[in-house]
């Protein structure tokens, strides 16, 4: 089986590095005189590299037998030289991408040696030739999942760790996608999907995506690949829902004419709401899409006359779950996911009387964890919008709830006053700095509300 006979052919710039490296010339006696490695392996390299063919190579393999894994361990650890790892590691590289059957020398000299496979190279992943890193996740990777022994533990739990490292490293990293390449090997395994996502692994794929975003679409195409792999593991879906993956994505969608890069967009939006086992977490998945216009961009790109089959049943899929949730979907729980989001803007709820009188209550529950979060908004973030609304909610609140307690003394247990509770929470602080920005409409709305918060009969003024 030849590995990556069915992948994106693109000449990356670790596939150019490595075009150097063959080239190479060695003088492995040297190392022999020297008594740096030993006779029988310079035997096995020096009758390696005379090999011209497939066939000669697996014959050389099955004659040299364990003795060739102790060569290439003896080859990366004898000799410090970078230009000699380098050349060793590739070789190896080459052997596997050539049949990756052969991964089977290294986990029986493994098992003699009662220790992992994945140990011989493990050590290379903190070298400083990002070259010798990125050439041992792509042994790594063969190994791992066309072999017959598993990575697992504290293992697999370090190679995720330093595919998440190479993948914050930003476009300043012309290695990268030659980590999403191994990642997108790696994911088909479903226990390795898990440890990347356990890591917090979501984060750094959409710093990626983000980083990479003039870099042209096959790179981005193969992060959203990784995230379409993860995605079919139901913990990993609802992982998903807790970062911003649905914005993030939502926002290529909208902007991307490349029908691959759309396909696995919708693919992967799919998967968020088909892997989810629970009921709440599919309803969640679905909220966070209509709060990212993905009604919308459906409709829009159905304009577009598809003729992928997969692409034209994944858009269907996602029109009839979302058409049941926009169906069921209440005023207020679109408001609290726009909310929980982040995401402030002039929706209809926001300036709805009827939507205040029966709502602003509902600020207080779960101990005013919706509450906090506008008055986090007012203290933190630094988008006018995001301000504007979030000073008139707080300012409908006190005003609502207020109301609630005043005429409805037996109520005060489950109806506490407003204002008293956005100033316990820093809220009123919060509001009279912004009296102070720049932003003329944000100044505005911070004064209405701080109207509200400060007069008692705030109707007479026709607030």
């Amino acid at each position: 089986m030849v590995f990556g006979e069915n992948q994106d052919l693109i000449r990356t710039h670790f596939q150019k590095e490595a075009d150097k490296v063959r080239t190479m010339k060695t003088n492995w006696g040297l190392f022999t005189k020297s008594r740096m490695i030993a006779q029988s392996d310079y035997d096995f390299i020096v009758t390696y590299e005379q090999a011209e063919t497939e066939a000669d190579r697996s014959t050389v393999l099955s004659v040299f037998k364990e003795k060739a894994v102790y060569a290439f361990v003896h080859l990366m650890s004898q000799i410090s030289k970078d230009d000699y790892v380098r050349y060793t590691l590739t070789i190896i590289d080459d052997m596997l991408r050539e049949d990756v059957g052969r991964t089977i020398i290294f986990e029986d000299v493994a098992k003699l040696l009662k220790r992992s496979p994945y140990s011989f190279f493990l050590g290379l992943l903190h070298r400083e030739d990002q070259y010798i890193v990125h050439i041992t996740f792509s042994i790594l990777t063969k190994m791992a999942v066309f072999g017959n022994m598993k990575i697992t533990g504290d293992e697999l739990d370090y190679v995720m760790g330093s595919l998440k490292e190479a993948l914050t490293r930003g476009t300043g990293n012309d290695y990268i996608a030659t980590a999403v390449r191994c990642m997108q090997t790696l994911f088909r395994v479903d226990s390795y999907r898990v440890s990347f996502v356990n890591i917090n692994g979501y984060d750094s794929l959409t710093h990626a995506l983000y980083s990479t975003r003039k870099c042209g679409f096959q790179i981005q195409y193969q992060i959203i690949f990784c995230m379409w792999l993860l995605t079919f593991n139901s913990h990993a879906a609802e992982v998903a829902l807790s970062g911003n993956l649905i914005h993030t994505i939502s926002g290529i969608l909208g902007n991307c004419q490349k029908e691959k890069v759309i396909r696995i967009v919708v693919a992967t939006l799919r998967n968020l709401i088909a892997s989810n086992e629970d009921d709440y977490m599919k309803k969640q998945a679905s909220l966070q899409m209509i709060q990212n216009r993905i009604p919308i961009k459906l409709d829009h790109l159905e304009n577009r006359k598809f003729q992928d089959v997969d692409l034209i049943d994944d858009m269907a899929f996602l029109r009839g779950e979302l058409k049941k949730v926009v169906q069921v979907l209440t005023s207020f729980d679109e408001y609290e996911n726009e909310l929980r989001l982040g995401s402030l803007h002039w929706s209809p709820a926001h300036k709805c009387e009827v939507f205040w009188t029966e709502n602003a209550h509902r600020l207080n529950d779960n101990r005013q964890e919706l509450l906090k979060l506008l008055i986090t908004m007012l203290e933190k973030s630094n988008d006018p919008l995001v301000l504007c609304v979030a000073a008139h909610d707080i300012g409908e609140f006190v005003r609502c709830v207020t109301l609630k307690y005043t005429y409805t003394y037996f109520d005060f247990r489950f109806y506490p006053r407003g204002k008293m509770h956005v100033d316990l929470l820093g809220g009123k602080e919060a509001m009279m700095r912004l009296l102070t920005v720049m932003d003329p409409n944000v100044r505005y709305h911070a004064l209405l509300a701080a109207q509200k918060l400060m007069i008692n009969h705030w109707k007479d003024l026709g607030l």
